[in-house]
């Protein structure tokens, strides 16, 4: 069985920079204040070419392989090498 690469692991939606691979999860918050937002939890992932060959194999049927962010009223972001 093939390992599942980690950008793929929970992600709602992934795409690709010119210098990272970003996993996106997004999640529905109750804000009492301000009413619901969408909250977007993104880890960019320095691209590599096991990274670039990885996401090339999940998304080789993809029109635009690159990919677009999902718009989201507030984020997070990690970075890893």
């Amino acid at each position: 069985m093939k390992d599942i690469p980690e950008f793929l692991i929970e992600a709602n939606n992934v795409y690709r920079t010119k210098h990272y691979i970003v996993r996106q999860i997004i999640s529905l918050q109750d804000n009492c204040l301000n009413g619901n937002e969408l909250f977007s939890t993104d880890t960019y992932f320095k691209r590599t070419k096991l990274r670039d060959k990885q996401y090339d194999n999940a998304f080789n049927e993809r029109i635009n392989i690159d990919g677009k962010r999902l718009p989201s009223t507030a984020f997070s972001r990690n970075y890893i090498d």
